[in-house]
């Protein structure tokens, strides 16, 4: 199933999920499962609760801004949303917080899908392509490793590469919106380091490396301004100060 494009929609489908998860598994298995990472990895959890109720307040935030609805009614389903987050407990059983996602809560979820997204422009991303971004992540992570680049080089790309890595694991959660903020982040950390990055690519043995960590970015910066409908930034190579090749 396709990511939606607008909070709402994104934060019915997670809720609906979470939802169907057996009354007596623990929480911690629940959000697991949801957000497709190790039981094991309380820190990711966590941190994936924490962009849930950002997301919570975003579309809230998005519901108040219309001045075509009736904001009592289309914000009623967030009183029991909000409650489902207010204290967290990993070891507790899933059935205490379930009973917050009742059909009337899901139901109003839907109409706030359905109204924001008539006002959203933005494409969905297919799942293809998110695989092959994650494959391209995952080799490259590789290829820097064993590479003869400096340790703090090394260190900073892997580092983003790790970032980008969890933005798209976020992105049922933060959108497309998660995955350009990374973007650009790994972009300025290049610029910050532009020297160590042109004298590492005049060397035959890591100008490799950066050329494809750039083709990943071009790809990703591609992805990103055809689903957000925008024109795309070009010439990463000369904002970085040396030339294509």
């Amino acid at each position: 199933m396709e990511v939606k494009t607008e909070p709402a929609g994104r934060l019915f489908d997670i809720l609906q999920e979470a939802r169907s998860k057996p009354d007596q598994q623990k929480v911690r298995k629940v959000w697991a499962d949801v957000f497709g990472v190790d039981e094991s990895d309380t820190g990711t959890i966590l941190r994936m609760i924490a962009d849930l109720i950002q997301l919570t307040y975003k579309t809230k935030s998005q519901i108040e801004a219309l001045d075509d609805v009736d904001h009592k009614l289309y914000l009623k389903p967030f009183n029991k949303i909000e409650r489902l987050f207010s204290s967290i407990n990993l070891e507790a059983n899933w059935q205490g917080l379930k009973n917050l996602i009742d059909e009337p809560t899901i139901y109003g979820l839907q109409f706030c899908s359905d109204k924001l997204n008539r006002n959203s422009k933005i494409t969905a991303l297919k799942n293809s392509e998110l695989d092959q971004i994650k494959k391209s992540l995952t080799e490259l992570s590789e290829m820097i490793s064993n590479s003869s680049l400096e340790p703090s080089l090394q260190l900073l790309l892997l580092r983003n590469i790790e970032s980008l890595r969890q933005a798209l694991i976020a992105y049922k959660i933060k959108g497309i919106d998660g995955i350009e903020t990374e973007m650009e982040l790994s972009l300025g950390s290049l610029v910050l380091n532009r020297e160590k990055v042109k004298e590492s690519v005049a060397k035959d043995n890591s100008g490799g490396v950066f050329k494809k960590y750039l083709k990943i970015l071009d790809g990703l910066n591609k992805t990103v301004s055809t689903a957000k409908k925008v024109d795309q930034l070009t010439g990463l190579s000369k904002l970085l100060g040396f030339n294509d090749g």
